[in-house]
């Protein structure tokens, strides 16, 4: 006999109260938020459950399941109850994942601390953390559950980009790697929808095994199927539109980028910290500049879109000298990423940096000094074909030793730039024309061509990156079909994520 299946927190002995709720909403006038909470309370003080209110999930679960076939259209309320709206606004769903904490991370950087339960430099309190140890680090049930949490909360699950977190990548053993993303493109290849709608198990119950011991083994390759099911998912309802890991630079080398090349990973986030030799002694880090300007150019060469994790205030900087690094990164051509993600340095306990600091070896950057170094990066030096994905990490007062800034941070910075994420078009669409601009610079040995998408207040709605690797150039690496060709290494269409098949006001406009 099959189980239908219900989310964990559902409280399925609210169901048929929640179902009347759903049917008395329908007969109201709901235009706002707020006049949805009004009704809702209103329901439930007339049938003595005061203490009692449901999270808009429970709503979108009860018209999935028990609305969805009868109704033609989506009732109103259901439509602006969506949660957190800026997570598609970028065209996509952001899917973060973890790796399992054991041997995450070889290496001991100062600023790094290991704790029990959490992969090395994270944090059992994190929330995407807490949400993998809930699912025991499996890959597969973290993300079947996380795409239906997003299903639930009325995001579109057709355009999925992994991001696959927890220390270094490149150091996990290669079956349990080929293994982890191979259950992730299992995951997205189950139909969500009708899972929610019709209750069915998606696999055979007898699959749904306690994972953390499955997590500790190395899987043999053969119990894979990766190409299979990588396969499958070119027509899936959930597609794998982008795959991210995190890495040193001295773990790239041409086998490591045919293999990345196989599992399907699109983009290559690199621990970079400082371009300041004598800091990254002073750190641990265990490798040089020269391996991130070896590393980026074999990346670029190979197709990969690529982001540093840049550290200002770190034991050996000044504010001088981390201006000069985020100078030199866009301005010398060995370097110049897609993206980038600063890490201001924060004194976390269990660190060696947390000792220092007790020791008075090291002081922490001040919010007013991190402030000028943003703000100066913002306004004078970021090119409009970058994206700052992060100005600062979200940690917790509990994991944080010294609180040198808050972690809204970056939405008290005023200043505005060019950077990608500063002019995405989200749902600010108007009919003006659009425009093709045209950016060329140079970079790891190869000219860069940066098409982008614009309306005349200079908002992105897409961006395509070229490039055409100069194959003369000693220790370039090109396949030998590919020396008389470029590289497209991304396009993206920005603006509210659409179901694929339907239009929107950006994307599927023939803008891509």
């Amino acid at each position: 006999m099959k189980r239908l299946y219900y989310p964990e927190n559902f409280p399925r002995e609210k169901e048929q109260l929640l179902i009347k709720l759903f049917e008395y909403l329908q007969g109201v006038e709901i235009k706002t938020v707020v006049k949805l909470d009004q009704q809702i309370r209103k329901f439930f003080k007339g049938r003595n459950e005061k203490d009692f209110f449901p999270s808009y999930w429970m709503l979108h679960f009860i018209y999935w399941r028990h609305f969805h076939l009868r109704l033609n259209t989506i009732p109103e309320f259901i439509r602006f109850s969506q949660k957190h709206q800026v997570r598609s606004l970028s065209g996509i769903v952001p899917l973060s994942l973890f790796t399992k904490p054991q041997g995450s991370c070889p290496f001991h950087c100062v600023y790094c601390a290991t704790q029990k339960g959490a992969p090395k430099s994270y944090f059992i309190d994190e929330a995407a953390v807490m949400r993998a140890i809930r699912n025991h680090y499996d890959p597969y049930f973290q993300t079947r559950n996380r795409l239906i949490q997003f299903f639930l909360s009325g995001h579109p699950i057709n355009k999925i980009d992994v991001i696959i977190q927890g220390g270094t990548f490149s150091f996990y053993p290669k079956k349990y790697r080929e293994w982890f993303v191979s259950e992730i493109y299992r995951a997205c290849n189950d139909e969500i929808g009708k899972l929610i709608i019709y209750g069915a198990l998606c696999q055979p119950e007898k699959q749904e095994r306690q994972t953390f011991q499955a997590c500790q083994a190395i899987v043999p390759v053969r119990d894979c199927q990766i190409f299979g099911q990588q396969k499958i998912n070119e027509t899936a309802t959930s597609r794998v539109i982008g795959l991210t890991i995190e890495t040193r630079p001295d773990f790239i080398n041409q086998k490591e980028c045919w293999f990345l090349r196989k599992l399907g990973v699109t983009r290559v986030e690199m621990g970079v910290q400082t371009l300041d030799n004598s800091v990254l002694k002073i750190i641990k880090r265990g490798h040089s500049v020269s391996r991130v300007v070896k590393a980026t150019k074999m990346l670029r060469d190979f197709g990969f879109k690529i982001t540093y994790h840049l550290m200002p205030g770190l034991p050996g900087s000044t504010i001088k000298k981390d201006l000069l690094m985020l100078r030199k990164i866009f301005t010398d051509s060995r370097f110049k990423p897609d993206a980038i993600k600063l890490y201001p340095t924060q004194v976390v306990h269990g660190s060696e940096l947390f000792d220092w600091y007790r020791g008075g070896k090291f002081k922490p950057l001040s919010s007013t000094s991190l402030n000028k170094i943003i703000t100066e990066f913002k306004q004078n030096i970021v090119p409009r074909w970058v994206r700052i994905n992060r100005l600062v990490r979200d940690l917790t007062r509990s994991d944080v030793a010294v609180e040198t800034f808050a972690s809204n941070f970056r939405q008290n910075i005023i200043a505005k730039c060019p950077c990608i994420r500063c002019r995405e078009i989200r749902n600010r669409y108007s009919h003006e024309t659009v425009k093709l601009i045209l950016t060329e610079y140079f970079a790891a040995y190869g000219k860069e061509f940066f098409i982008e998408a614009i309306d005349k207040y200079d908002r992105l709605y897409g961006f395509v990156r070229l490039r055409i690797t100069n194959a003369s150039i000693r220790g370039s690496f090109m396949v030998k079909k590919l020396k008389s060709c470029g590289l497209i290494r991304e396009l993206h269409v920005y603006g509210p994520q659409i179901k694929i098949g339907e239009k929107g006001d950006v994307q599927h406009r023939g803008i891509g």
